[in-house]
């Protein structure tokens, strides 16, 4: 008998079903057909704003194409979808409105589409960004002094992980310089090289959260003295030849700048580490500076060519590098500020725009690829903002010392006069609100993976979205955790206990690409259906279902062998369908 308690869903981020595929209403189909057949109940359906459809068309010859087939996709999918009886729910990411990773300004890409400046070049954003750049989230002052360019930086000093023999020596090191960040030069310098053993600060961690070196650890260092340093980009490599280096740590952990009387000068880092563009050689192009990658761990002491190619659209990072820039961006590349009036209004177009195309519910997801940063901490401090908690507290949190958790609140509060809003349109036209409670993110343990996809300084208020009525049901969102760890942590079990205690329906969503093994899908199925208190599971996303670069000779998505037909199988046993 089907059991219509538990929903099989499954999210499509058509862009990147889109990118090398020429999609038409017959493909759209094809792939609506496949997650029907397979079990799929509810579809959700990333809705894109038409400046960042401009810009994923902008990189993609078959989304240009696809665009012009179907014209707004998500009208497409919510018309296949219902005809075969299923949901269709749109999810919006309002913090999505640029791209957090910067091109060279003389590029052919920025030359073409202008973009907004940053530390490392110019990155693209929706052209209404374009035209409201100060209502992006904005660093703390504070945090960002003036004047940084004309300070020489006179100290460079390098940190590894741990008191590990150190291989480098002065005849090792290179320091690369370039005025652009589009192509570095050698410089011919003389410096002096000593090697210390200094405690370390703070707790360091990867990425993904692992740990480093703890507070109060010694750990070895290299210090570069008698330097005079004014170019805006700074690269020190080495010469080694081997890949078998040791002189490793985090981006940020490793290099530390100084400039005259030993003053310490606030840098943003980069290294070869990218998630776009990944396969990079400084001395030809660029480096990512301040895009969340700055918790990677990067090894100094190996080979710093390019492992596979010169070609930068594809491959591995590689290692051998890090460098520094002055400063602090004094923005968010694309992330717009929730307290300003005129941001919430264009949010809310984009939520009429879903109601229009006849979506079933919306679900609104926080994390987004726009508001990357090394230091969140100090984003978010815009005038709506700061003017209030001056007027609440006394202080300006721009310049003064200030309780970053009541900045953090105060945002939280704007956000939720655009949930407010938002759940009104929706209950209006019948539909239903869906929020995100992103476990991964929203505690104050995050890893540097996680905590980057945030806007910044920003308490979210999820219990109170299940205890007013805001939410109608909620989605767990796991990037990184698989589920196995994501239902035996204990955040997200106060958030089903919550969501329980106010009837929310739970849906987990679960990210496909991980494995192509139907198997493997289908017991994690199980696992999740099994373990209780869930209304639903998610497959995230669609594009990892099948080849994404070649159709078969049918003309239709070619899905990977066994994948679709071990979740269908398992459907059935589970009685999720008939």
């Amino acid at each position: 008998m089907k059991n219509t308690r538990f929903l099989l869903s499954a999210l499509v981020d058509f862009p990147d079903d889109c990118n090398r595929l020429v999609f038409t209403p017959d493909l759209v189909e094809n792939l609506i057909d496949r997650l029907h057949w397979m079990g799929v109940r509810r579809v959700y359906w990333n809705y894109y704003q038409k400046g960042m459809w401009d810009n994923f068309a902008d990189n993609s010859d078959a989304t240009r194409q696809t665009l012009a087939n179907l014209g707004e996709p998500l009208t497409v999918g919510c018309r296949l979808a219902h005809e075969r009886g299923m949901e269709f729910y749109a999810t919006i990411k309002p913090y999505e409105t640029g791209a957090s990773h910067a091109n060279p300004k003389d590029s052919p890409e920025m030359m073409a589409v202008p973009g907004l400046p940053c530390i490392g070049g110019v990155c693209k954003v929706d052209p209404w960004v374009m035209m409201h750049p100060e209502m992006r989230v904005r660093g703390r002052s504070a945090d960002n002094p003036m004047g940084l360019e004309r300070i020489p930086i006179e100290r460079i000093q390098l940190r590894q992980k741990d008191m590990a023999p150190v291989r480098i020596t002065p005849e090792n090191i290179e320091i690369w310089t370039s005025n652009d960040n589009n192509g570095y030069r050698k410089q011919d310098l003389t410096f002096a090289l000593t090697e210390s053993v200094e405690t370390c600060p703070r707790d360091v961690f990867e990425l993904d959260g692992d740990p480093v070196t703890l507070q109060g650890e010694s750990v070895r260092a290299l210090n570069l003295s008698g330097l005079n340093l004014l170019e805006p980009f700074i690269a020190i490599t080495t010469n080694f030849e081997d890949r078998e280096g040791s002189f490793r740590n985090t981006a940020m952990e490793m290099v530390r700048a100084f400039g005259p009387d030993g003053q310490p000068i606030p840098i943003v880092v980069a290294s070869h580490k990218a998630v776009w563009r990944p396969l990079r050689d400084f001395r030809i192009g660029d480096l990512e500076y301040d895009a969340g990658l700055g918790d990677a761990i990067v090894c100094l002491d190996v080979n710093n060519q390019p492992t596979v190619s010169s070609d930068t659209s594809a491959g591995d990072s590689n290692d051998g590098v890090v460098a520094v820039a002055r400063g602090r961006n004094e923005y968010f590349s694309g992330s717009l500020c929730e307290a300003y009036p005129e941001v919430q209004a264009y949010w809310l177009s984009w939520v009429g725009a879903c109601i229009a195309a006849g979506v079933d519910g919306l679900d609104v997801r926080i994390s987004c690829h726009s508001s990357w940063t090394n230091t969140p901490e100090i984003y978010g401090f815009n005038e709506p903002v700061t003017g209030e908690y001056r007027r609440r507290y006394g202080v300006n949190p721009d310049v003064e010392p200030c309780d970053p958790a009541l900045v953090g609140a105060l945002r939280g509060e704007f956000f939720d006069q655009f949930l407010r809003a938002t759940k009104r349109r929706l209950s209006a036209a019948g539909k239903r609100m869906q929020v995100h409670a992103e476990m991964e993110s929203f505690r104050s343990d995050a890893c540097q993976g996680r905590w980057r996809t945030r806007p910044g300084n920003i308490t979210f208020n999820w219990r109170s979205w299940l205890h007013t009525g805001l939410a109608d049901e909620a989605t767990l969102f796991g990037r990184g955790w698989m589920p196995d760890r994501m239902l035996n942590d204990a955040l997200t079990l106060e958030m089903l206990r919550e969501a329980a205690d106010t009837n929310v329906p739970v849906h987990l969503s679960k990210a496909v690409g991980h494995s192509r093994a139907g198997g493997i899908h289908a017991d994690l199925l199980e696992y999740i259906y099994r373990f209780g208190g869930l209304a639903g599971y998610t497959l995230y996303e669609t594009a990892a279902m099948y080849d994404g670069q070649h159709l078969g000779a049918d003309g239709q998505l070619q899905f990977h062998p066994g994948l679709c037909e071990g979740i269908r199988d398992r459907v059935r046993t589970l009685g999720l369908i008939d």
